[in-house]
């Protein structure tokens, strides 16, 4: 295999320039000394006699030229004709402002180690700190080692050997893998992302907050409950600015037309769910501020729930439903519509102890999981003017606000990641095709 290395280098690339100085570049770029590979001109051309440039031991400018002939055979007219050119590659490396502090030099000609010595003597006379000189011998050490196999088989066509392909592999097989697979999961992601923001156009048709307790509890632990979601859109969409949310125990408490007061308390006894829209009038000399002090707009009951308690409680969640009807007869929400929106939890004092995580779910899409480590309790007493009723005895557990270490209010922002789906499209059964 060295022979065949040598005889390729001596004739496989004859008149073609452009693979010589590409072959050559990659054979520098293996040298550990040197860093910052690049060519002076990638599609060949005139260079100066700076056919590439480079960093030497990370802070020396480097520039190398490519010296190769035709049927290389050592013969003395040969070797005039590369001392030639190394001298003219120099001078032109050197009248470059400013100066390179190493100057390397390939040849497929084979010089013995006085001519070699010759050439770096009289680079170094110049003025330089380094030359190095890669005649046919060298490169081809550097062809025949195992980070030189791709580059020798790219360039003169020789195929590894199995001994040679063992050691490529036991080398680069891990690094290989990786690529390969740090690929396919590119792939995988930018795909992932395409479908998202193809499906972020269909309808909103729910927004789920589910809340993750620290343990599980017994019902008698948890008692009464109560936890809802302020959530205020980045762009009001069909006079919808914001949405409020929630439940509680009492599975009357949301509902006008039922009585509540007789039920039991407790989380065991009956779930209530509520939801509300805040609609505004964009034509209104005076739009709502969620952050100001001017009056908000009022919100508009959209729903209520009544279901059976729990017993023993893990999680609590709480729900938006945007589109419940049969029929849509009216333009509703688009899943998108919630980008950049803001939102802020609720909840009893003695529930928000308890809760572990966060996770928040729309249209089969995981949009974020938050953490305990990321969010604290605001303990500041307030009244969030929750439209359903509750007894003093209840308030007596105040409500307290949930909001993200670093910020004032949670986000949703479909830039900065691609919501998890959480399901998968089943494929039609075409029993024609088949023929079963």
């Amino acid at each position: 295999m060295p022979y065949d290395t040598e005889e390729h280098l001596k004739n496989y690339l004859d008149t073609n320039q452009l693979n010589r100085e590409r072959m050559c570049r990659a054979v520098l770029a293996i040298d550990k000394r040197f860093s910052d590979v690049r060519p002076r001109h990638p599609r060949g051309g005139p260079d100066g006699g700076r056919d590439m440039e480079a960093i030497y031991r990370n802070d020396q400018r480097t520039f190398g030229a490519v010296g190769f002939v035709n049927q290389a055979n050592d013969s003395a007219e040969q070797k005039r004709t590369i001392r030639a050119k190394f001298v003219e590659d120099l001078e032109n490396a050197l009248s470059v402002d400013p100066n390179p502090a190493v100057f390397v030099f390939f040849t497929n000609i084979s010089l013995t180690i006085g001519e070699k010595e010759g050439l770096v003597a009289e680079a170094k006379a110049r003025g330089l700190a380094y030359c190095d000189i890669f005649d046919r011998e060298r490169i081809r050490i550097a062809l025949d080692s195992t980070d030189g196999f791709a580059i020798r088989f790219q360039y003169l066509g020789l195929s590894l050997s199995e001994p040679e392909q063992a050691s490529f592999f036991a080398k680069w097989g891990d690094d290989i893998q990786s690529v390969i697979s740090t690929g396919f999961q590119r792939i995988e992601r930018t795909l992932e992302r395409l479908l998202f923001l193809q499906e972020a156009a269909n309808v909103l048709s729910g927004l789920t907050l589910r809340f993750e307790l620290d343990r599980t509890y017994p019902a008698r632990d948890i008692a009464h409950f109560r936890v809802f979601c302020y959530m205020h859109l980045k762009e009001p969409k069909l006079r919808i600015f914001g949405v409020l949310f929630g439940s509680s125990d009492k599975s009357n408490r949301m509902r006008s037309d039922l009585d509540f007061a007789s039920q039991p308390a407790g989380i065991k006894h009956g779930i209530s769910g509520g939801q509300w829209e805040e609609h505004i009038d964009l034509e209104a000399e005076s739009l709502p501020d969620p952050l100001g002090d001017n009056e908000p707009a009022k919100y508009e009951q959209a729903g209520s729930s009544s279901s059976v308690g729990m017993d023993p409680v893990t999680f609590i969640w709480i729900r938006y439903r945007h589109d419940e009807s049969l029929i849509r007869y009216l333009p509703r929400l688009n899943f998108r519509d919630i980008d950049e929106a803001s939102f802020m939890p609720i909840l009893n004092k003695s529930l928000a102890e308890k809760i572990k995580a966060i996770h928040v779910y729309a249209n089969g899409y995981k949009l974020q999981e938050i953490g305990s480590s990321d969010f604290g309790i605001d303990l500041e007493p307030f009244d969030p003017e929750i439209p359903a009723q509750f007894t003093k005895e209840e308030l007596m557990d105040p409500w307290v606000r949930i909001r993200p270490k670093s910020a004032s209010v949670f986000s949703i922002s479909f830039s900065d990641q691609t919501p998890k789906r959480l399901f998968s499209s089943r494929q039609t059964h075409d029993s024609l095709a088949t023929g079963s």
